[in-house]
């Protein structure tokens, strides 16, 4: 109906509409005037592409399933070798002529000012969701055969749902990894293949993916995906079983391959999601004689019917939720990680926050949300702290209590984030207890002489020792240095607020910009802070406009320059080996770390070029319905599956803002931290006229949004 509605005023308007321009827009603004304010920008109409799943028909073989104790791989990262967009269905985009004709101005400017009538489109679209693309950590050599130390590493192997895999037959020896691919030659009388959890680890029985409602089992129904299809790369010669098996190794479906073709071939089968129900794993095995080699092994999923926004929101709170453990209430550091072995302090916070967000649109109960933030409130309030600091990082020692994890510390930015996002957490969802327990433990954190160096500026945190200071502190210009001051001023005994004020971000690194506005609006003011002396939106859009140029000036041949990718920020390095702090101001920079675009998007001109890159970064396969891959190479070659519990949170709660922004309506995030008293104080440092503002209203940002 939305839609009809839409292509009738288009119709009736674009009929010499070129001077009726200011009347049609006037049109919209009464229409929208009656039903709410008209704030935002409008959103161009997006026409999914109706992805038909073909089937091909082979014979059938026999193949055993692996063993549920099959050993289990958990692991930060793997790069992997991109399919090439045509290689696999995607989703269609509606792409903007660089000139258009008149009439098409007209009628695209019409179907802006519905879609500010009518709200953003539903969208019900196919989109690919990889289960294992076949690219490893470590260079492969020649032959691709390698021991199963490298071919099954529990830290570092991993597929792209998050979960792990191992290798299955008599025959495991004719099976390794080439650059991107498996490579197979079986011996005539043996069989061989591999294994892939679909949900959790291989030996986690207990948790199933069901095929009717992909995401975690407390996303509300109609916010859920369902698996519809199939999709199997592979060329040479032989026959493959693929085999979806329930956690009691019951064949709830199999289809077997034959494969004769030298160049890469895409077999796509149909699913039905009701006869599977739920699984436990994805079984392929190459039989006897097989040669050839495998590219990847994917699922095609019918995504919910919700606009673009909410599902750029809803795809990275189910990332995040996919690290998150409902036995323990803690937040994995990466969703591959066995339970208690692993787990993140200040992505718990974050994940109570985004599920505050997620109840306020009704993809999860208010229920849900409280309990949960009450649970994770309870989990971090038993942890021994260092002068009232969290540790960064924890695991469940041999008496089943959690400490801090060996060889990692106390951390104030960390401490930091963990307590705004419990404090806007408790805020949004109107917890007055929980709120108060988070304010008394604020307020008696120690900042005192111990924790500054000589020339006071605030100390990263303590060694695991609770005792030793670390060396470095927080002295550069931005958001960490901004969130730890701003934490200081909520305590019963501030420190100094001491800040460079060079209004340049070390290195150039984009989260180090953004990462104050995931919870503070004021930070959106043109006017310079009190402390610094900046304009941080200024600031910030210099970095942002510095950040996409940096393809373009550097690398003009990339794929990253002709697609309009941008992102050097912090996190995992290529192939996941080891960590990157990349930015503008250093050269030959190549891995893009792509959190940066949502975080952001609150510094962007305009929200729909922001959701353009979102829109192409989904076509190359880079923003799958599990979430945004954690990095990806210049040329789109490579990229980086894993769901890091950290950048997800950034993501998570920067597509809830850019949501807000984009459609001009109330943000839920920021509304509470102009209410709560504490982050009223946090705020003050650098915007002392904000410390009484207790609405959006009251405060001289503007709209909502920030825009306007």
């Amino acid at each position: 109906m939305q839609e009809s509605f839409m292509k009738g005023i288009t119709k009736l308007l674009t009929f010499k509409l070129s001077p009726v321009r200011h009347g049609v827009m006037l049109a919209s603004c009464l229409a929208v005037g009656l039903s709410g304010s008209l704030r935002g920008e409008a959103q161009e109409l997006v026409i999914p592409a109706s992805a038909s799943v073909a089937a091909t028909a082979p014979s059938a073989a026999s193949a055993q399933a692996p063993a549920p104790d099959s050993p289990a791989a958990i692991a930060p990262a793997t790069a992997a070798a991109a399919p090439s967009p045509a290689a696999a269905p995607s989703p269609a985009l509606v792409q903007t002529p660089a000139t258009k004709p008149a009439q098409a101005q007209d009628e695209e400017f019409v179907l802006q000012s519905a879609t500010l009538v009518m709200g953003p489109k539903a969208e019900p679209r196919r989109v690919r969701q990889p289960v294992h693309e076949y690219f490893t950590v470590f260079d492969p050599q020649a032959g691709g055969r390698q021991s199963i130390e490298q071919k099954v590493n529990p830290f570092v192997a991993y597929t792209n749902l998050g979960t792990d895999f191992g290798f299955i037959g008599t025959g495991q020896e004719g099976i390794g990894y080439e650059t991107g691919m498996v490579s197979i030659t079986m011996p005539p009388d043996k069989w061989g293949g591999m294994w892939h959890s679909l949900a959790g680890l291989g030996s986690d029985l207990d948790y199933v993916l069901d095929f009717r409602a992909c995401y975690p089992p407390y996303i509300a129904a109609r916010y859920q995906p369902k698996v519809v299809g199939l999709e199997l790369r592979a060329k040479g010669k032989g026959t493959f079983k693929v085999e979806i098996k329930g956690a009691d190794q019951k064949t709830l479906w199999e289809k077997v391959f034959v494969v004769d073709s030298p160049d890469m071939r895409t077999f796509v089968e149909a699913l039905n999601a009701e006869e599977i129900g739920h699984a436990k794993f994805l079984n392929w095995v190459a039989e006897g004689g097989a040669d050839g080699l495998l590219d990847s092994v994917a699922f095609i999923l019918e995504t919910p019917a919700i606009p673009f926004d909410e599902y750029v929101f809803l795809a990275s709170y189910a990332k995040l939720a996919r690290c998150f453990s409902m036995r323990t209430a803690y937040v994995k550091d990466r969703a591959h990680i066995r339970d208690g072995y692993f787990d993140n302090v200040p992505a718990c916070g974050l994940f109570a926050l985004g599920t505050a967000l997620a109840a306020k649109r009704g993809m999860v109960s208010d229920r849900f949300a409280e309990d949960l933030a009450e649970r994770i409130e309870d989990n971090i309030s038993h942890l021994d702290t260092a002068r009232g600091l969290l540790p960064h990082f924890v695991k469940r020692h041999q008496d089943g209590r959690y400490g801090i994890l060996p060889g990692t510390e106390y951390s104030t930015v960390d401490t930091a984030i963990y307590y705004h996002s419990m404090l806007l957490a408790a805020e949004i969802l109107g917890h007055t207890e929980l709120k108060a327990r988070i304010t008394a433990a604020v307020r008696s954190i120690g900042l005192d002489d111990i924790m500054l160096d000589s020339e006071g500026y605030v100390r990263h945190g303590v060694r695991e020792d609770k005792v030793t200071p670390l060396r470095a502190v927080w002295r550069d210009w931005g958001g960490e240095t901004a969130l730890v001051l701003a934490m200081g001023a909520m305590n019963a005994k501030p420190p100094p607020f001491r800040m460079a004020s060079s209004g340049r971000v070390y290195d150039g690194t984009g989260f180090i910009a953004e990462i104050q506005s995931l919870f503070y609006p004021d930070f959106d003011d043109p006017t310079p802070d009190s402390l610094t002396k900046q304009n941080w939106p200024a600031a910030r859009k210099t970095l942002l406009q510095r950040q996409k140029e940096y393809f373009p000036k550097n690398w003009p041949d990339s794929e990253a320059a002709h697609r309009g990718f941008y992102g050097l920020s912090a996190g995992e390095a290529r192939r996941g080996m080891g960590y990157l702090v990349a930015g503008v101001e250093l050269t030959g920079m190549s891995v893009i770390h792509p959190h940066y675009v949502l975080m952001s998007a609150s510094s962007a001109e305009n929200s729909a070029e922001v959701y353009d890159v979102l829109r192409r970064m989904e076509e190359s396969h880079l923003f799958p319905p599990w979430g945004m891959v954690e990095h990806f190479t210049k040329d789109v070659d490579e990229y980086l599956p894993m769901l890091g519990a950290l950048n997800a949170s950034f993501e998570c709660i920067s597509s809830y803002h850019l949501m807000m922004r984009s459609r001009g309506t109330k943000d839920e995030l920021y509304d509470a931290c102009l209410r709560n008293a504490d982050l009223r104080k946090g705020a003050s440092i650098f915007y002392p006229s904000s410390s009484g503002v207790t609405s959006f209203a009251e405060s001289n940002l503007g709209s909502p949004s920030g825009e306007p």
